[in-house]
């Protein structure tokens, strides 16, 4: 970094910059090498356009390792929301047709790759990919079992009652992107939307994306949401 970089967005442990109108580099504690290799997998199986990646890369910065991801950035311009809207519903329709491995879980055949899974109480007893959607549901619940303690006993035991019947699918994983929110879609100069930052990329089942997407409208103060049902089918009853 040369202190020419324009800041996109910042979270805690990674920012996104704009290096000389071409690039847009990703860095952080928190970035991690599988977000590039998710949009190489994405562009390699399907016409769903991806950034273009550059370069990988990690170095010991103190007493962490942070990764840098250099991929082709464009400007967003003023398009309309709703082109953009069904054009990324194509996208992810192009997703949900990949066949799957048969297991929840990361492309690399480990867990699923959501902070359900790594950043809360018992995340490093999971180690593996689910085989079935009772598993993966029985292991949210000992999750939140884990993190709430015993002062949250019953309302565990009513999420062992109805989660699996509430968080029912067909038991068919979907590749997802888990992570589509506002700063996460690019557009082009020509219109055309990519959508970024796939590192919690994973096969889930079909209603996760709606779930992840509808919690990322936050506070409500915009139309995202409106613009969320015409990208996905609408699972109301398990966001």
């Amino acid at each position: 970094m040369d202190g020419s970089e324009v800041l996109l967005n910042q979270s805690t442990g990674s920012r996104l910059v704009r290096m000389q109108e071409r690039f847009a580099i990703e860095f952080g504690i928190h970035d991690h090498p599988i977000e590039a290799h998710n949009m190489l997998y994405v562009a390699k199986s399907t016409a769903v356009p991806v950034p273009k990646v550059y370069a990988i890369y990690q170095r010991q910065e103190k007493q962490n390792v942070v990764t840098y991801i250099v991929m082709q950035y464009d400007s967003l311009d003023q398009v309309d929301k709703t082109v953009i809207a069904k054009t990324l519903r194509t996208y992810f329709d192009q997703l949900r047709q990949l066949q799957h491995p048969g297991y929840f879980g990361n492309i690399a055949g480990g867990p699923p790759l959501d902070e359900l899974f790594s950043a809360t109480q018992g995340a490093n007893e999971v180690k593996t990919s689910f085989s079935t959607e009772d598993e993966l549901v029985g292991c949210i619940i000992r999750m939140y079992l884990l993190e709430t303690g015993e002062r949250m006993a019953h309302k565990t035991r009513y999420y062992q009652h109805v989660l699996p019947t509430v968080l029912r699918s067909d038991d068919r994983p979907v590749f997802t992107h888990n992570d589509f929110q506002r700063k996460n879609v690019i557009v082009q100069p020509d219109g055309t939307p990519v959508i970024i930052d796939r590192e919690f990329a994973s096969w889930h089942p079909i209603y996760w994306e709606y779930s992840t997407a509808t919690n990322a409208n936050g506070g409500w103060n915009d139309d995202w949401h409106e613009y969320v049902r015409m990208a996905l089918d609408e699972y109301p009853g398990r966001g």
